[in-house]
This record gives C-alpha cells, sequence and structure tokens, in this order.
C-alpha cells in the first residue's frame, strides 16, 4: 500500500510529535483538534521539534519552513480524514472517547485508509465493534517523544487484517522507525507493562523510606539503565552467568526474596504520592530548570546515545 497523505488525530503532545515526523520524511500532513487555540499550540510545538531536529541534522534535505508547509489543521474529523491513505490518533486513552472517534474516522476514511491509534495500553479488539471496517484498524505505540525515539509497538485486534499489520509495519520502517510487533493484546503492551513495574516499585521503595527519588534515578541512571541500551533483559540474564539457563537455575532463589519483599498494590497509597511529590520536587535538575528546559536537555542527551548505538551497531 502506497501512503502519501497522512492525518492526525489529536494534536497533543504526541500528536505534535507524530506530525513533526511524519512532515519532516517529506509527507502531506493535515492535524486535527477540537478548538483553533489547540491547534495553534500544535504548530508551535511542531515547530520547536522541527528546529530541534534542523539543528541536530534530522530533517534530511528540507528545512523547518518547508516542512511546516507540507502541514494544514482543521477542527473537523470528517474533513481531516477525507483523502488520508494513514490516520494517526493520538486522543486521550479512555474507550469512549477512542470509539467516538474511531466511529467518526471510520464512517468519512476511503475504505483504503488505515486508522491507527497511539494508545498506550487500551486494547483495538475494545475498540473495532464502534467500527464498519475492522480489519483496517490497529495499535501503533509510540515512545516520549515520538519524533526521536525509534521504538514503536504495533497490536492488532482480533479483526485485524494480516495486511494492514505488514503495511503499518513496513510504514514504520520507512519512517526509520523500530517497530516491534505483538503476537497477541495484553493491555500496556510491552513498554509500558515493564514501565509500570518499574514505576511501581520506584513509588513503593520512596514510600517505604529507603531512598529518596533523586536517589532511585541516579541509581536506575547510573546503573541497570546504562546498560539498557546495550542489553535487554534476557541477554542481561544470559551474560550474569554461564547462559540464560544458568541464570534460571542458580539465580531464582535469590529473586524469589526480592519478589517476596516487593510491592504488590494496584493504587499508589496517599502517603506515597506526598512522599513522591515532595521529593521530585527536591531534586536538583527539578528546582533548577523548568519543565521545557529539562525536556530539551533529555532530548539533547536522546540525540546524542542514539547516535552513540548507531556507531557500534555498524562497527
Amino acid at each position: 500500500m502506497e501512503i502519501n497523505n497522512i492525518t492526525c488525530v489529536g494534536a497533543g503532545l504526541i500528536g505534535s510529535d507524530w506530525a513533526a515526523l511524519f512532515s519532516s520524511k517529506g509527507y502531506e500532513v493535515i492535524i486535527q483538534d477540537r478548538s483553533e487555540e489547540l491547534l495553534e499550540k500544535a504548530l508551535g510545538r511542531i515547530r520547536s521539534n522541527l528546529g530541534f531536529m534542523e539543528k541536530n541534522d534530522l530533517l534530511g534535505a528540507g528545512n523547518v519552513e518547508e516542512s511546516l508547509a507540507k502541514i494544514k489543521t482543521t477542527t473537523d474529523i470528517p474533513e481531516a480524514v477525507a483523502k488520508a491513505d494513514y490516520v494517526q490518533e493520538s486522543v486521550p486513552d479512555n474507550y469512549e472517547i477512542k470509539k467516538k472517534v474511531f466511529k467518526e474516522m471510520d464512517g468519512a476514511a476511503p475504505r483504503s485508509t488505515i486508522l491507527a491509534s497511539s494508545a498506550s495500553g487500551l486494547l483495538m479488539t475494545e475498540i473495532q465493534p464502534a467500527v464498519s471496517a475492522p480489519e483496517r484498524c490497529i495499535l501503533v505505540h509510540p515512545m516520549l517523544p515520538a519524533h526521536l525515539v525509534p521504538t514503536v509497538e504495533i497490536a492488532g485486534g482480533r479483526q485485524t487484517s494480516l495486511e494492514t499489520v505488514a503495511s503499518t509495519r513496513s510504514f514504520m520502517e520507512k519512517l526509520g522507525k523500530t517497530p516491534v510487533v505483538l503476537k497477541k493484546e495484553v493491555s500496556g503492551y510491552i513498554v509500558n507493562r515493564l514501565q509500570a513495574a518499574l514505576i511501581r516499585e520506584a513509588i513503593d521503595l520512596v514510600d517505604q523510606g529507603v531512598a529518596s527519588p533523586e536517589d532511585i534515578d541516579t541509581a536506575f541512571c547510573q546503573g541497570i539503565g546504562l546498560r539498557s541500551p546495550i542489553t535487554g533483559p534476557f541477554l542481561r540474564m544470559h551474560l550474569a552467568g554461564e547462559g540464560i539457563a544458568d541464570f534460571l537455575a542458580n539465580f531464582m532463589e535469590s529473586y524469589r526474596y526480592r519478589w517476596e519483599s516487593m510491592a504488590t498494590w494496584t493504587t499508589v497509597p496517599p502517603s506515597a504520592v506526598k512522599a513522591v511529590v515532595e521529593g521530585t520536587e527536591q531534586m536538583d535538575l527539578v528546582k533548577r530548570k523548568s519543565l521545557a528546559e529539562i525536556r530539551s536537555w533529555r532530548d539533547e542527551m536522546l540525540v546524542k546515545l542514539l547516535r552513540t548505538m548507531q556507531e557500534g551497531l555498524m562497527e
């Protein structure tokens, strides 16, 4: 399937990132949101994203103004999707909202249009009953910032066609993304399930008085986080002893003690909320810089890290 015209429905942080990526690759893009005010804010974010990409030589042969010229705006969903080959929806993660938006997109988009959702934990199977062409509906979950981080998770629903999965994967690869296709649906997919486990334990360590948010962030970033771009959990286990079988045979007893004492709650305790907010607000970086400044610093570091990783892969 040839994709030329793209629509972004929902132009918040995620939608703006997607729009910047699509336009930077030369695609014609329509962004849609509920008001002109929201669209103006989105264009400001997109301009900022494109400026960052240009500064870091990520725009290819184009420039900011050329990329911005490829973007049009509207508050009307049917108008936005009428000529789209691919739609990336990025509205709030709520089934009722998603179903309403997908029903409207499904009724106005050409039958061949792929309808993709940026949902971070919902199941496409639950959204598909709202549409007449469920075979073209698919989840494409990005990592923030979506215009920089390569990985996207792709998950079809029960009625998603294999052709839609294959076309979506091919399109993401063409964009320079690294797609990971799930074999079956699961809430939270891969990344957010791993992240949810990490976040719960980090919050609980603060709530139990074990360490401050700053010390926990330091332990992660200068410890396992430092290895994470190179070795994932399974390769890490494989390297810890004499291979993965040896690790599972000889290290599980010590892990059992850890698992038995780890948090299992599914609602954050009120005491933890207070401790985490106060502790995070006292972090040195948080006290010295605004959210925008921290995001900019994070993006600069991400680009440096990605370039280092690419150099390593080419050796």
